[in-house]
This record gives C-alpha cells, sequence and structure tokens, in this order.
C-alpha cells in the first residue's frame, strides 16, 4: 500500500511536470503558428516517440524521456534533429538531404549545406517564436499565483518570521577529509546573535521572510581580505539597530554557507507520550509552551539543547500557555527523563518532557506579482553565486529532474496548494534559465538571431549546427551530472 501511495505521487509529480514542459511548448507552437512559420512537429518529452498523430502537416508525439520537449521549426533551427528526434527521420527525408547535399556542391557560392528549402523569417519572427516560450511559463506562473492568492496556502508562523528563535552553541563543520567533519563554534553566537533579535538586512539587502534570509546566506559571495567568508547582518535588537559580521561555516556534503540560526517559532503541544513527566505533571495537548526555568523558549530547538545540557534527575519549571496562545499561563514543575531514542541510524540519548510539537500554520494570501519576483530574485541569487569564485555555490547543489520531481512529489503529499506554490518557483526558474544566451536554450537562438541581425547575414548553417551539437551534448552531461548528485540525496552512500 506504501509503495502504491508512493507510486501514485510520482506520477502526479511527472504530470505536473509534464504540463510545465506542454505550457513552455505551447507558446513557442502558437506564436510560430500565428507568425506563419512552417512547424513539423510539437514533441513534449525527447527521443522514441511513444504515440503520437499528424495533422495538418504537423507531427503531435509524446516521446519517452519525459524531461523536456521541443517544437521543430525548420526556418529557426532544424532542432527535431538537434534535440533528440533524428532517429525518426523517414527514408524519404534522407534521400531528400542527400540529393540536396548534391545539389548544394555545384553551387559556386554555397560553402553551407542546407537543411530545407523554405522561405527566410524576419529578425522579429525569430525572437518573438524564441521568448514566447518563458513568455508562457511566467504567465503560468502568474494564473497559478493569482488562484494561491485567491485561496491562500497554508505556511509554518516560523517561514514568516524575520525574527531569531534558536542561536546554536556549536556547528559541525563541512571537511571532505574528515567524513564526520569536526565541531566548532556556531558563528552567530560568536558574531554576539541571540534570540529575539529581528533580522532586517542580510549584505545590505532588505529581507521578508526567514527563506529569504537562508537562501542569501547560502549564495553569500562576500570574503574578508584573508579569504575567510563574510556576511553582514542588521538587527534590530529591543528597538535599537546594530551590524554585526559574522564569519560562516560551510556543512554537509552541499557545502552550504550557515551561520547557525533557526527563525521564532510558536508551537503546542499535539501528543502526550504516556508515563513520561509531561504527562504526569498535567500538561495538556494544544498548550503552548513559553518557557523553562524562566528563559523564554523562542524555538523548539532551543528547548532540545536546554534539557540535553541539565544534571541528571534536574528539575525544571516549565510554563506553558494553557489551551493555546491567548490562554491563562502555568508553570509546572517536573522532572525530565533521560530516554534512548532512534535517531537516523544511530540510538542516542535524549532528556525528555515527553512531548511532540506542531507547529503554527497561518494562512497566506500572497500578491502574484510579490510572489513571482520574489522567485526571480532567488534565481538570481543562485545564478549570481554559480558564477562567483567567491560564492559556495556549485553546479552540484542545482537539482535535475530526479531531484525536481522528488520535490514535486513531496509538496504534492503536503497538499494541492503547497505544490502549486511550488509549480511557480518552477516555472519562473524554466523561464529564466531558457532564456540564457546558450545555444540550444531559447536564448541561444535570440543571440544568434541579435548577431546575424548586427552583421547584416546569417551565420554559416556548419558554425549553427555544430554549436548546437556540442551544447546539446553539454545540456545532457550537465543532467547527468546534477541527477547523480540528486539520486545520493535520495540514497545517500
Amino acid at each position: 500500500m506504501s509503495l502504491l501511495y508512493d507510486i501514485s505521487f510520482i506520477f502526479v509529480a511527472l504530470l505536473t511536470l509534464g504540463i510545465t514542459i506542454f505550457v513552455h511548448e505551447l507558446g513557442h507552437f502558437l506564436a510560430a503558428k500565428r507568425r506563419g512559420l512552417v512547424i513539423k512537429r510539437f514533441s513534449i518529452g525527447f527521443g522514441p516517440k511513444i504515440f503520437g498523430w499528424e495533422r495538418d502537416g504537423v507531427e503531435y508525439r509524446l516521446s519517452l524521456i519525459p524531461f523536456g520537449g521541443y517544437v521543430a521549426l525548420p526556418q529557426l533551427a532544424d532542432m527535431g534533429r538537434l534535440e533528440g528526434a533524428e532517429e525518426q527521420i523517414s527514408e524519404k527525408e534522407k534521400e531528400r538531404d542527400e540529393n540536396e547535399e548534391e545539389e548544394e556542391k555545384e553551387d559556386e557560392n554555397g560553402d553551407e549545406h542546407k537543411i530545407e528549402q523554405f522561405s527566410k523569417i524576419s529578425y522579429a519572427d525569430k525572437m518573438i517564436v524564441s521568448v514566447m516560450g518563458a513568455v508562457f511559463n511566467v504567465l503560468f506562473a502568474f494564473v497559478l499565483s493569482c488562484i494561491l492568492w485567491f485561496f491562500g496556502y497554508d505556511v509554518s508562523s516560523a517561514q514568516l518570521s524575520t525574527e531569531v528563535g534558536y542561536v546554536s552553541e556549536e556547528v559541525e563543520r563541512w571537511n571532505p577529509l574528515i567524513q564526520e567533519g569536526e565541531t566548532v563554534r556556531g558563528p552567530g553566537m560568536v558574531a554576539g546573535l541571540v534570540p529575539g533579535d529581528k533580522i532586517l538586512k542580510v549584505d545590505n539587502a532588505v529581507v521578508e521572510d526567514f527563506m529569504d534570509i537562508q537562501n542569501r546566506i547560502v549564495t553569500g559571495k562576500r570574503t574578508r581580505e584573508d579569504g575567510e567568508r563574510l556576511v553582514t547582518l542588521l538587527i534590530d535588537r529591543n528597538g535599537t539597530s546594530k551590524s554585526l559580521d559574522i564569519r560562516p561555516e560551510v556543512v554537509s556534503r552541499e557545502e552550504f554557507r550557515i551561520i547557525g540560526i533557526g527563525p521564532r517559532e510558536t508551537f503546542f503541544v499535539e501528543e502526550l507520550t504516556p508515563g513520561l513527566p509531561g504527562e504526569a505533571a498535567g500538561l495538556e495537548i494544544g498548550d503552548m509552551p513559553v518557557a523553562i526555568d524562566g528563559k523564554a523558549i523562542l524555538s523548539f530547538r532551543f528547548l532540545i539543547d536546554y534539557l540535553d545540557k541539565l544534571e541528571e534527575n534536574a528539575s525544571v519549571a516549565f510554563t506553558v500557555s494553557k489551551g493555546g496562545e491567548d490562554g491563562p499561563i502555568k508553570s509546572y514543575a517536573l522532572t525530565p527523563t533521560v530516554k534512548e531514542i532512534e535517531q537516523g541510524d544511530e540510538m542516542v540519548k535524549r532528556t525528555l518532557i515527553g512531548f511532540r510539537p506542531k507547529q503554527k500554520i497561518v494562512t497566506t494570501y500572497p500578491n502574484p506579482m510579490h510572489l513571482i519576483y520574489g522567485r526571480v530574485k532567488d534565481m538570481y541569487l543562485t545564478l549570481s553565486g554559480l558564477v562567483s569564485p567567491q560564492s559556495d555555490v556549485k553546479l552540484r547543489n542545482m537539482s535535475g529532474p530526479v531531484g525536481i520531481v522528488n520535490h514535486l512529489s513531496i509538496f504534492a503529499k503536503i497538499g494541492f496548494k503547497k505544490l502549486l506554490w511550488f509549480v511557480v518557483f518552477i516555472n519562473v526558474n524554466l523561464a529564466i534559465l531558457n532564456l540564457l544566451p546558450i545555444p540550444v536554450l531559447d536564448g541561444g537562438h535570440m543571440l544568434f538571431a541579435t548577431i546575424e541581425k548586427l552583421r547584416g547575414q546569417p551565420l554559416p548553417l556548419a558554425f549553427l549546427e555544430r554549436a548546437q551539437i556540442l551544447f546539446v551534448a553539454l545540456l545532457f552531461s550537465f543532467m547527468l551530472y546534477v541527477t547523480f548528485f540528486d539520486l545520493q540525496r535520495l540514497f545517500p552512500f
């Protein structure tokens, strides 16, 4: 049953990705049709055909490899051959090509070989058809954003916060030469951050929520004169602004920059463990932890760390707001118990009160333009980090088709509206990536068209073909590269 359950969500993920690809290619297709271009094929997926049909001279097909698609436009480029469809060229087409090659050899001015005898298209045709795939992805993202704006979607209140709820005393620095790394003092604590500080800016950029804060730290590019990593936070502490320079550490196989902080969390008792101190003392489901021994509890992680530092059989004063945030305040005297629990692949000793927390969930109604702008900003931070030698962002940190499908299936399990949120993210990313001036991508077509416009004559077809084939090989090599790391994240070894 569990396997069928997982497979069903993987199917939803593949369907969602297919719809995104379809929207992108539909933009190219409708623009080409509107501009009067010749269309040979509309394919969702690459490689061998699974099934298809032909209508009005256009072959519509679903191909075997679902991570992409193309519209074959011979007047723009023979993308049917270059994007994985050459195995479908009929014997008649091959014979025609051979005949054309013979004719071209006799052409005294022809040092280029032709693909089809079609009328030339204008610069405007090339630019409009090339850009419309990205435009349709953005329009699709806008429609989905409007749905989320109207109905809203649920998020943890911690995600919307910019207030620090937890500052780690220690972090495990990643060292590829040491399998388990080494423990060092938390960068945030070293710099003087304390729970309750509100982060206003990261490296002089105003931040909106904790995900924005983390993204800017992870993709940071600043370094000190001695080469050490650097991030500067502007914080508000009790109404006073203060600037802190922090030296991030690099952690995990991903080699992400962190400073060892977490957001302020509001959480409640969701479930009590029978026989443990919390139930025995009188805690009830729905109670909201407020303080322990007079110290404010601003995150569940703080509570875990505090309990683990207690001496054995030490009693604590555990203060809660009964029944929720606005309930009466009540304090319990209880003695946490030490118990072995499973954590990952090992058993560890933990000091427990004996309850499972539930995060406060709020419904947010994001403005569509603001939501799309946020995704554009995230993509900009990632791409700028990739090209900067001072950044720790690397190609392997990106997700390929396997990673995207995995994330889609996870969000599908969480809920339909959360899935829509991630589809907005994917469509914006796809639009931006396709407009990069790289041969094979839409931006590459636009770049070549612009060069031809400026030089006043076409680029040699031999050059175009070789450039396309080279970058097709590079693109698929990149996909294999990131897929390796996607699989490593799913199945660590």
